[in-house]
């Protein structure tokens, strides 16, 4: 049962604390007042996909917090125990969230640190929320296969048929992209090969094709770089009144002044300095220039290297690393035809192991499946009987799937299809529901199958958000009397528009809009004796409420405790 919920800092909610209690609360109020608002809070602690645009504007960051009491819950409780989370003292169940703008999520159960997975998988076994729009849901017949397994509790079975058919198609993508490499690879192994062997003896290097024109730019220039070699020795060292002869006479002419001021000793030391560093500069240009040759053999070798990088970068790549990642791709190739024969037997012999037993575990889950439509249809015809629906036909068909051979089809959800007809008048066949059915009569076949399926699953909490479309009159009573039965098993959180469903609350809440200072916040309190009976009053008649309408609104308060 979900206690109490706390939430900040969420939407238009600055900060809101209500509690609920077991059996029917009913939250009401004008369009937009922000009842929807509390209910996206919850599926925000269910673990609800969420981005940062329902923070308040101005804060930073939004918290939702919620406290259920999950005494007796053994299933529960062994799912906390199972994901490594604290147990509950006292059959208390903290959950609390957080939500920054920066896009990080914060999860703590029982105060530990936990993930949304963990939470989304939690909320499952907590709360199952109907919203307004998904009575839509029943329009497609392929949902219509998780409501029949729901009810029969066969979703474990169904997982691991699941399980199996993901293992399956796995395999069997994995064995067809072998095959279909295999025949590729046939028709232009020998193209392969000699890519393989082109790259492979080029034996290239890393940078090399820098280093080849660095040094193809030397050969090219060898001459200039010569001249400025044995000019810049001649210069500084070699000719007649050289850079170091010059130096060398400053220096001496220093040397015989120090014995005239002790000062230019500095000087002198740095002058004799540069000498040193001048002479070493003339060797190293000496040096440089007896290496220099001009070798056109050698200059040929260079260019016809280039030119050979430069051919397998158009064939391979863009730089000499993409052409040898190239070459590991084609040997891969290779290699893959030579071992895929023996790959292909093991993948068929797999693919086949994993067929075998997913089909024998289908065929047990389409055999439940069968036991449970028949009662699943008279549990929902009933149902819909006290919904204003009487004499409805509910039928469940199922059928086998086939292949384009003939053969049993094996899907991920089984080997079956389950559509849902229905003949809401006496005397006409059924039909596809999802052809006939209008909005309100989807609203209370929703109504009716979650009823059903709630009692199978043992879900403690159900939330209803605005399921009264398109209904009215007798038939919202009977919806109204309907949710009341289901809180006597079930705690009932329901957002509702119509009066003759709230009169039959245990706990009333009305949800309001209000300007503090120059912000908008949504408000809640909850309603006892006149204050419900002017609320189930504005709820019948609008703006202008008058004597008969809160007489008829007691009366129809006195109606529903009956």
């Amino acid at each position: 049962m979900l206690l109490e919920i706390s939430i900040k800092d969420f939407a238009i909610i600055d900060n809101l604390n209500v509690s609920f209690n077991k059996g029917l609360n009913i939250l009401t109020g004008e369009t937009g007042a922000g009842k929807s608002i509390i209910i996206d809070a919850v599926k925000l602690i269910l673990g609800d996909r969420v981005t940062g645009e329902v923070i308040r504007s101005s804060c930073d960051e939004a918290a939702v917090e919620a406290v259920f009491d999950i005494s007796g819950e053994q299933g529960i409780e062994e799912f906390l125990d199972a994901s490594g989370v604290a147990a509950p003292e006292g059959g208390s169940l903290i959950v609390k969230r957080v939500v920054s703008r920066t896009g990080r999520n914060r999860v703590f159960i029982n105060g530990s640190n936990s993930t949304v997975s963990i939470l989304a998988e939690l909320g499952r076994n907590l709360v199952d929320i109907y919203g307004q729009h998904d009575h839509q849901s029943l329009i497609n017949p392929e949902t219509h296969i998780d409501i029949l397994d729901s009810f029969a509790g066969l979703i474990p079975l169904r997982s691991r048929v699941n399980e199996l058919f993901s293992r399956f198609s796995a395999a069997r993508s994995e064995l067809e992209k072998i095959k279909e490499n295999l025949r590729v690879n046939k028709e232009k192994q020998d193209f392969l090969v000699f890519q393989s062997h082109e790259i492979g003896s080029a034996a290239l290097k890393q940078g090399e094709d820098e280093e080849l024109k660095k040094e193809r730019e030397k050969l090219v220039n060898a001459e200039r770089l010569l001249e400025a070699a044995n000019s810049g020795h001649e210069i500084l060292y070699s000719s007649s009144g050289s850079v170091v002869e010059k130096i060398g006479q400053a220096l001496n002419r220093l040397k015989d002044a120090l014995k005239y001021d002790e000062d230019l000793a500095k000087t002198a030391e740095i002058l004799e300095s540069c000498l040193y560093q001048v002479e070493d500069i003339s060797a190293l240009l000496r040096d440089y220039s007896q290496d220099i040759t001009f070798d056109p053999k050698y200059l040929e070798d260079v260019d016809n290297r280039l030119d050979l990088i430069n051919k397998l970068k158009k064939k391979y790549g863009q730089t000499i690393q993409e052409i040898i990642d190239r070459k590991a791709e084609i040997d891969m190739e290779l290699e893959l035809a030579a071992s895929c024969g023996e790959k292909i037997s093991e993948l068929e012999q797999e693919v086949e192991i994993i067929k075998k037993e997913a089909l024998e575990i289908a065929a047990e889950l389409s055999k439940k499946r069968k036991t449970t439509v028949k009662n699943l249809k008279n549990t929902v015809e009933a149902e819909l009987e006290l919904l204003n629906m009487k004499k409805t036909v509910f039928e469940p068909r199922m059928e086998e799937l086939k292949g384009e051979d003939g053969s049993i089809r094996l899907t991920a959800s089984g080997i079956d299809r389950i559509e849902f007809f229905i003949s809401p008048n006496v005397g006409e066949e059924p039909k596809p529901l999802a052809k006939i059915a209008s909005g309100g009569e989807l609203s209370r076949i929703m109504l009716a199958l979650k009823r059903v399926a709630a009692r199978a699953a043992s879900v403690p909490v159900l939330i209803f958000d605005e399921i009264d479309a398109g209904i009215g009159g007798g038939t919202a009573e009977a919806v109204g009397r309907k949710l009341k039965e289901v809180s006597q098993e079930h705690q009932v959180i329901c957002i509702t528009h119509l009066p003759q469903i709230a009169a039959y609350a245990d706990r009333h809440y009305f949800v309001s809009k209000v300007v503090k200072g120059s912000r908008t916040v949504a408000e809640i309190k909850e309603l006892s004796g006149n204050e419900r009976t002017g609320e189930i009053s504005r709820m019948l008649g609008g703006m202008k409420i008058t004597d008969k309408t809160r007489e008829h609104a007691r009366e129809m308060l006195e109606n529903a405790r009956k």
